[in-house]
């Protein structure tokens, strides 16, 4: 049994996060006291909760809407309860937990991980943000009773980061489906190339379907809530019009997401961001290769695993730089299915969930 009852904090529904939330409520009730979710009303109400957290056993107690407010009461919350407080989403919480540390005469021990460790000059466009996080980690970081981790790729290609030194990774978790591997496809059918998740503008849908026009045998598959900035490149796309799109455009269940994404024969993550990509991994433990960008933390994910081919995604000459990819893709595609299947034995949970709640369990 857990030492100490665990409380889970979460401001927002989108992405992985609720999946998250899951795996460490999940962890902790099987080995302590129900834990304790803390949540905003939005939260609670999205069609995220309903998906991924309604059927989990944890008490649920809404929190104010704005951020000092919220992690304030989160944190008072968990004192009163004695329990151990994680913050799975911890990015912009640094600031707002040191403050509301400092009013609590005794303070809960807390988990917090950084999702985002991109630092000001790189491949985002910068923020205040960025300049003042590492700072406030580092101290953070040692306070008593604080376990501050980075999200790394699934596959752990990334073990350290620039401007957070002393700040382990963690895995990103995903789970390798019992059909892990797709069927053989059939080798009459065409190539379908796939793009999942929350579908933004960072995705750079335009610019892969800009590409596919010179590919003409090669078909798009959407599957996710998509941007309206999206929505309006895919409506005059000239692709639906020669049947190679096919969109559906909504939040999937787990069920659907692992059917759309394993039967696919690539999953394009087209955005170089620096940041570990869920998608990316969660297109290898299905077997699927991936067609990644050329630079940013997903090119290494890409790269360093021989699951699938780069392109540039800036400048003029993209375009035709992803079409080509995209050919090569498909002419290695065995190859990468193969490496896809290898990499398998890395993907997991138990990583993340010992390093948020290693001395808990």
């Amino acid at each position: 049994m857990s030492r100490r009852r665990v409380a889970v904090l979460e401001l927002d529904p989108l992405g992985h996060r609720l999946r998250y939330v899951r795996l460490l409520l999940v962890a902790a009730g099987a080995s302590g006291p129900a834990p304790l979710l803390l949540v905003p009303p939005a939260v609670r109400s999205s069609p995220e909760f309903a998906e991924h957290l309604a059927d989990v056993a944890a008490e649920v107690l809404e929190v104010p809407t704005g951020r000092f407010a919220a992690v304030r009461a989160a944190v008072a919350a968990a004192a009163q309860a004695g329990a151990h407080l994680v913050v799975p989403d911890g990015d912009k919480n640094v600031a707002p937990l040191l403050a509301a540390l400092a009013r609590v005469g005794a303070p809960p021990a807390v988990s917090l991980l950084l999702m985002r460790t991109v630092l000001p000059g790189g491949s985002e466009r910068t923020t205040p943000g960025m300049a003042v996080k590492p700072p406030l980690a580092w101290v953070l970081a040692r306070l008593p009773g604080m376990r501050v981790r980075f999200l790394t790729d699934a596959f752990g290609v990334v073990v350290r980061r620039r401007g957070f030194p002393g700040i382990e990774p963690v895995r990103d978790p995903v789970l390798v489906p019992d059909a892990g591997s797709p069927p053989a496809r059939d080798p009459d059918a065409p190539f379908r190339l796939g793009v999942f998740g929350v579908i933004s503008a960072r995705k750079n849908v335009p610019l892969l379907l800009a590409a596919l026009e010179q590919v003409p045998d090669v078909h798009l598959v959407v599957g996710g809530r998509c941007d309206a900035d999206v929505t309006a490149a895919l409506a005059v796309s000239p692709l639906g019009a020669q049947g190679r799109l096919h969109v559906d455009d909504r939040l999937l269940p787990e069920a659907e997401f692992d059917a759309a994404v394993a039967g696919v024969d690539a999953v394009a993550v087209l955005h170089d961001n620096d940041a570990p990509s869920g998608i990316v991994a969660e297109a290898a433990a299905r077997g699927v290769p991936v067609l990644g960008p050329a630079r940013g933390w997903a090119s290494s994910m890409v790269t360093g695993t021989g699951i699938g081919e780069v392109a540039e995604v800036g400048g003029p000459d993209a375009a035709p730089g992803v079409a080509e990819a995209v050919r090569r893709l498909r002419s290695t595609h065995a190859r990468r299915v193969a490496a896809a299947r290898r990499v398998q034995a890395r993907l997991g949970t138990e990583d993340f969930i010992r390093g948020l709640l290693g001395d808990v369990l």
